[in-house]
């Protein structure tokens, strides 16, 4: 697996966590609007045990992201020969 595909995968994974973040997040403020909508699926307790397990993975994936994005550029600069001669 290239690095690319790994980034790829990193940002789908922090695009859904956040999502279920913020949609667990409104199944806990207005839950009568989230229940009636889900059909009784998200209730409110299981909203906020949903936003409740979501916040360390959401957290070590923003990390990820963060620091891949950080590395990958450290390591495309290191590589980078100037045009110009150097003195």
């Amino acid at each position: 697996m290239n690095h690319k595909s790994v980034r790829e995968v990193i940002r789908w994974l922090l695009l859904a966590a956040i999502i279920l973040y913020v949609a667990s997040g409104f199944g806990i403020t207005e839950y009568r609007t989230v229940e009636s909508l889900t059909f009784g699926l998200l209730t409110k307790n299981l909203a906020f045990r949903i936003h409740d397990a979501l916040l360390i993975p959401s957290v070590v994936l923003l990390v990820l992201h963060t620091c891949f994005t950080y590395l990958f550029r450290l390591k495309k600069r290191k590589d980078f020969v100037p045009p110009w001669p150097a003195n």
